[in-house]
């Protein structure tokens, strides 16, 4: 049960890492797996057979959740977009009181600070930076073209750092920023034809895709260790101030997931559908935790 709960988690993060406005770090902290998951990310060199056994089914699931569930998510999102994205604000909040849990009775050894309006100002602070991140959805750069060369290739490996960075840390959508910036589309359709290239054994367009998002792979093996050291020791010597920001990311969610939405998706029909996904994803968290 435990395997199949972990690939599961994994399902529903690497789904939320391909939607804007989702954070598959918050949906990782609220479902408990996220400093499980860091851990084993920077210690891969030391404690390597350990690290893998516990990446493997959420690696397993985040590649299932991406390449299997992408067509389907994109289909819920345009014919039920408020029940679909309220499901997804149920996930999320499923994690609630573990997160309050943790940043209201730290371990012994935190040092983070004990004032009330530091803390606050952690909520606060992250609260209002998600909220305006959030609201610039509508402000998308145009599309870039992918380009071979030695400054493109640059470009690609910070852009897949800071990809990485994205998905590592939680309230922040990776998706979003790649589509405010102009990445998302181009990048999206090199992989899909790289894939479709494999599958029908067309080497020369392998090679010519391949060639282009290599530097972005590496610079997603790079962003992800690097971006896991420092949200590991965050969480393992300030624990108390960091889940009180996360408490903040977490308030601003239903901001990052409904802005854009539009009005008409607002019926009384689809709001009650959109209570009852929204419940159901609740207590399917729950139900995860205890299994």
């Amino acid at each position: 049960m435990d395997y199949l709960s972990e690939i599961i988690k994994g399902v529903l993060i690497g789904t939320a890492n391909i939607l804007p406005g989702v954070s598959g770090g918050t949906l990782a902290i609220s479902m408990g797996v996220y400093e499980q998951v860091l851990h084993a990310l920077t210690h891969l060199h030391k404690e390597t057979r350990k690290s893998l056994a516990t990446l493997f089914p959420y690696i397993l699931g985040i590649i299932g959740g991406i390449v299997g569930l992408s067509f389907t998510m994109e289909y819920l999102f345009d014919t039920w977009p408020l029940q679909t994205n309220l499901a997804f604000l149920g996930l999320i909040f499923g994690g609630l009181p573990g997160v309050v849990k943790k940043a209201f009775h730290p371990l012994p050894e935190d040092r983070s600070p004990r004032s009330f309006s530091v803390l606050s100002a952690a909520f606060f602070v992250t609260l209002v930076v998600t909220t305006a991140l959030s609201l610039m959805k509508g402000s998308q750069g145009q599309d870039v073209i992918l380009t071979t060369g030695l400054f493109p290739a640059i470009l690609l490996f910070f852009i897949g750092v800071m990809s990485a960075g994205t998905m590592i840390v939680p309230g922040i959508s990776g998706t979003m920023i790649l589509m405010m910036i102009g990445y998302y589309q181009p990048l999206l359709s090199a992989i899909n034809r790289t894939l479709l290239a494999l599958i029908l054994a067309d080497f020369p367009t392998l090679l010519e895709n391949g060639i282009i998002l290599f530097p972005f792979g590496l610079g997603l093996v790079a962003g992800f260790y690097l971006f896991a050291l420092l949200m590991e020791t965050l969480f393992s010597r300030f624990a108390r101030i960091t889940y009180c920001a996360v408490l903040g990311l977490m308030a601003a969610s239903p901001i990052g997931i409904l802005a854009g939405l539009p009005a008409s998706c607002f019926t009384a029909s689809g709001m009650a559908a959109g209570i009852l996904c929204f419940a159901a994803a609740l207590l399917f968290v729950i139900w995860l935790e205890r299994g």
